[in-house]
């Protein structure tokens, strides 16, 4: 993973809090304005996602993927994704 890949906790903002990945940023997928912050990403960008258990990611992925944005990768929950990424867990 390079230095311009964006790390996206798809939690809410309690979950984040209580645990995140270090740099991540939090875009709660059952916030109403979820769609909204995602549609204002970059196209071309390279995106990571999680969230607790996989499945939250799994859909934010498949979200970002029919808006156009081809890049993204769904590491699983948090855990995994630390482990997967060398990121550490940060509260």
């Amino acid at each position: 993973m390079d230095s311009t890949t964006v790390i996206i906790d798809v939690r809410t903002p309690q979950e984040f809090a209580e645990g995140h990945l270090d740099g991540a940023i939090n875009l709660n997928i059952y916030d109403p304005g979820f769609e909204n912050s995602v549609g204002s990403l970059d196209l071309g960008g390279t995106y990571v996602v999680y969230c607790r258990s996989g499945q939250r990611s799994a859909n934010a992925l498949a979200f970002m993927r029919s808006i156009g944005i081809d890049n993204v990768t769904n590491l699983g929950g948090v855990t995994d994704a630390s482990a997967e990424t060398g990121i550490p867990i940060v509260t």
